[in-house]
């Protein structure tokens, strides 16, 4: 999971939320620092101290409507019921 930090919500965010939520590279709180692991996060001296234990990540995110998510995992299973590729 690749980590980014967002000035907007002063935490760390994974990658996929600052593109899902966030307009990505054309947000305007957008940094072009990167993380690769949360290893290196820990790692890194110059990092902004905020919590590393509370990165957001996309799909534990109060933002996002869960019904979807939901619905797309009962669709999965019904066709691999029935057997129909998706």
């Amino acid at each position: 999971m690749k980590i980014k930090y967002c000035k907007k919500y002063e935490k760390y965010v994974s990658l996929q939320h600052c593109e899902f939520f966030n307009d990505g590279s054309s947000c305007e709180f957008y940094t072009q620092v990167l993380w690769p692991s949360i290893k290196d996060l820990l790692k890194d001296q110059d990092r902004p101290k905020w919590d590393a234990n509370a990165i957001i990540k996309p799909f534990k995110c109060n933002l996002m409507n869960r019904e979807i998510l939901n619905r797309r995992v009962r669709t999965r299973r019904l066709a691999k019921r029935l057997g129909i590729p998706l």
